[in-house]
């Protein structure tokens, strides 16, 4: 490894060491401090083979982290997979594994309940609130059905 890419190498494992990053971060990252796009290529291969860089375990658990402490749908999350330059087809895969409807269902069902302790529990805006976080439709409907057969 020539010095410069031991350089940028030594950077990205400093960034990692600070947290998950995907490869498209690290790249965007490397490019502002200046290195070259082909050196720069070089390290991100190697610290995939070295399983230092994995964007598929990222998405997974970045969609079971956005899950467990985030009011979001399936749109939302993907949203935030894809703001993180993971590739669209394994924040799908992600998504699909780790976010199912029923999944959904229940983050929708956590959000719904804390906008009815803030006094937003009309329907309309039960719907505009879980809209406006990406959920999806389906998900949308059995929250509001859940909600509705519990309140009367």
């Amino acid at each position: 490894m020539s010095e410069l890419n031991q350089k940028i190498y030594e950077k990205a494992i400093k960034l990692l060491s600070i947290r998950l990053h995907t490869a498209g971060q690290i790249y965007d990252k490397l490019k502002t401090r200046g290195f070259a796009q082909s050196e720069i290529l070089a390290v991100l291969k190697r610290l995939e083979e070295l399983k230092f860089l994995d964007d598929e375990r990222f998405a997974q658990i970045f969609v079971d982290n956005l899950k467990r402490y985030k009011d979001l749908g399936y749109y939302g999350v993907k949203a935030k997979l894809l703001k993180a330059r993971v590739p669209s087809e394994m924040a799908e895969r992600a998504l699909s594994e780790f976010f199912t409807v029923e999944d959904e269902v229940a983050v929708g069902s956590r959000l719904a309940a804390k906008l009815k302790r803030q006094g937003r529990a009309e329907w309309k805006k039960l719907t505009r609130s879980l809209a406006s976080r990406g959920f999806r439709t389906e998900a949308v409907r059995q929250v509001l059905y859940a909600n509705t057969s519990t309140a009367g």
